[in-house]
């Protein structure tokens, strides 16, 4: 299973520019997509098998990680990433199936770029498509960013050291995008409230919305069956966590989320984050306690009359020695922000 939790300073503000939606598909690759190999068994892009059925992709430098799940004739897909990558998921999604037939689901985990920014070749073909009813507002006002990235994808692959296979892909992605209208990227099954349900082949699927945490539009994916969570951005396992001012965040919504999540688990849960390794209910657990200690420093600044510039400079223990460094300042300004209000 991938370890890589570091990511260069230019690939990094490239992922953050895509993170923040609808604004800012700005990315510029240098060699960001150079783990994306044609991986054994002849799928296009790397993933780790994490039990039968279950595959993740978790690659710093791609976005978002994504995570499929076969069941009978049906196969579950969350997240995908960025424009170029989206057909290839697909593609290598229904590989695992052992299906081009097989009935696709689609799960945006939060409106973000980096997890909604292939919807464009999967939405279309998708039976289903699910993101929580705030979402679908920012999916929509990111089309012209999308489509634009969509409309370089090869190049995007061939200048990030991708392989044939995903330029290839890539290739096709930009055809398509010609046709693309707002309605292709946009997910069909808006939910709401804190709990909804349906079936995925064999499989209840249980997406939760514990209010704001990470955004205001965040969904926990549990698969009680398979022991199974991706938690989209609530988690940030070995990383310093991105705030998005424009994403309707709650630094204490996100204790919240995170200690809600991890009571669904139990000790041998697989948990997905939805950046950094793939873990147990110990990274949610993380999670949460890394905002805690957040809102505690940042508190005793504020009392103790610190500029939200000043305490902006400032790191803790709990903060050093992860990835993600770059935005430690961004979330001490956001959670100032709030606690100031």
């Amino acid at each position: 299973m991938q370890d890589q939790i570091t990511i260069n300073r230019r690939n990094f503000l490239g992922v953050i520019g895509l993170a923040a939606g609808s604004a800012a598909l700005t990315w510029s690759p240098s060699r960001a997509l150079g783990s994306t190999l044609l991986a054994d068994g002849g799928s296009i892009l790397s993933w780790d098998k994490l039990s039968d059925g279950v595959h993740a992709m978790v690659d710093m430098n791609t976005g978002g990680n994504a995570l499929t799940v076969v069941s009978e004739h049906s196969v579950l897909l969350i997240d995908t990433k960025f424009p170029q990558l989206g057909r290839a998921l697909k593609s290598d999604a229904l590989g695992f199936a052992q299906n081009t037939n097989a009935e696709l689901i689609l799960i945006n985990s939060h409106h973000h770029g980096d997890h909604t920014g292939g919807n464009g070749s999967v939405v279309p073909h998708a039976s289903a498509s699910y993101a929580h009813t705030n979402a679908i507002p920012r999916i929509e006002e990111s089309f012209e960013g999308v489509k634009a990235k969509a409309r370089k994808a090869e190049q995007t692959v061939i200048d990030s050291g991708g392989s044939e296979a995903l330029a290839k892909s890539a290739r096709f992605t930009e055809r398509s995008a010609a046709k693309w209208t707002r309605s292709s990227i946009t997910p069909k099954n808006p939910v709401d409230g804190e709990k909804n349900s349906f079936t995925a082949g064999a499989l209840k699927v249980d997406l939760y919305h514990f209010g704001s945490g990470h955004t205001d539009n965040d969904l926990v994916i549990h698969i009680p069956e398979r022991n199974l969570m991706h938690t989209g951005d609530v988690v940030f396992s070995g990383l310093n966590p991105y705030f998005d001012p424009n994403g309707g965040y709650s630094a204490r919504g996100w204790i919240n989320s995170a200690r809600r999540a991890y009571e669904l688990c139990d000790a041998n849960t697989i948990v997905v984050p939805g950046h950094g390794r793939v873990g147990g209910r110990e990274i949610l657990k993380a999670q949460g306690e890394y905002i805690e200690q957040l809102i505690d420093a940042v508190q005793k600044e504020i009392d103790s009359g610190v500029s939200k510039e000043d305490a902006a400079k400032k790191s803790w223990p709990f903060m050093d020695g992860l990835g993600f460094e770059q935005v430690k300042g961004r979330a001490i300004g956001a959670v100032y922000d709030e606690l100031a209000g």
